[in-house]
């Protein structure tokens, strides 16, 4: 019960944030997500006996979401060079340096980098991130459903031992009905049924992929849940691995044919 009503109240939250505030309202919130869930994220690389840059990663994030007209390639290169360089300077051990880089890096890459799509998606049309998340969210919940009372055949057990294949499936197909149904609705204008059920398609499987990269982060760590900040579900970062994965599919699509 604590899991849903908790999903409830996310679920309200973000259709509020995503359709009714106005867009300083939305990256206050992306940067508050991104700053929980990076945390989470530095917790779960430290448990693996990896120690990031932590303050360096804030501070990248806060760059990469809240600087408009920023080239982030520029950005992220700037940001490993003086990573490395101050880690030298401090006569840090070059086999602990490295490693240290590259984890606060990707954190910067696999968090913040989405999180700033899912702002730009949302000036293109609340209705493109709107029809992203309904894809992933109500495919999460059809495979936690069809899991739990039909699943029998196992999809990763060494990574995520309660995922099965007949949830996996569960997700799939009514993830993409929802949201072909959301898109003949809100974006008829922008796509045709047949793409956006495709799209669809793309959306969850990706979604699903993230769920699963992240639960390959937390076994490495021997992590349950990146987090307890949510009742019932875990941490923030366990809430959003599938957005992560999901975001950059319908962004790649508006840029590319809308």
């Amino acid at each position: 019960m604590k899991r849903v009503i908790t999903g409830l109240v996310l679920a309200a939250v973000a259709w509020a944030v995503v359709l009714e505030a106005p867009p300083w309202a939305l990256l206050a919130v992306t940067l508050g997500i991104c700053a929980v869930a990076l945390q989470e994220y530095f917790r779960i690389v430290q448990r693996a006996g990896i120690q990031p840059f932590v303050a360096a990663g804030h501070a990248g994030a806060v760059l990469w979401l809240a600087v408009p007209n920023l080239d982030r390639g520029y950005l992220a290169t700037v940001f490993v060079i003086a990573v490395l360089a101050a880690a030298v300077l401090a006569r840090r051990p070059l086999d602990a340096v490295l490693p240290s880089a590259a984890v606060t890096a990707a954190g910067l890459l696999y968090i913040a980098g989405p999180l700033l799509w899912g702002v730009l998606l949302h000036e293109a049309s609340r209705h493109w991130l709107l029809f992203v998340m309904l894809v992933v969210a109500v495919g999460d919940v059809s495979a936690l459903g069809v899991g739990r009372w039909f699943g029998r055949t196992k999809l990763a057990p060494r990574t995520s031992p309660r995922k099965t294949w007949e949830g996996t499936i569960a997700s799939l197909v009514v993830g993409t009905a929802s949201g072909a149904w959301y898109a003949s609705h809100f974006l008829s204008a922008d796509i045709g049924a047949a793409e956006a059920a495709v799209l669809a398609v793309g959306i969850n499987a990706a979604g699903q992929v993230g769920d699963l990269a992240e639960s390959a982060l937390k076994r490495a760590a021997n992590m349950k849940d990146s987090g307890a900040i949510l009742p019932g579900h875990g941490g923030v970062l366990d809430r959003i691995d599938g957005m992560l994965f999901a975001i950059p599919v319908g962004y790649g699509y508006v840029q590319l044919f809308v």
